[in-house]
């Protein structure tokens, strides 16, 4: 079994939530010279970026 995180067997991430923290989380993780990552990220809304797309803050939903 070769080493995770290699071209051969890269590490699997699955990220929860697609707003700014999903992206930059998936940001930061591609961009790792002596890590090969794949990303899989998963949200509730069929839409990205979460709540910040609709302008609201998660803490003044109304």
């Amino acid at each position: 079994m070769s080493q995770i995180g290699t071209a051969a067997n890269p590490l699997r991430v699955a990220i929860i939530g697609s707003g700014p923290t999903g992206f930059y989380a998936a940001d930061y993780l591609l961009k790792q010279k002596d890590v090969t990552a794949k990303v899989d990220m998963y949200d509730r809304l069929p839409t990205p970026y979460g709540l910040v797309r609709f302008g609201v803050a998660p803490d003044h939903q109304k």
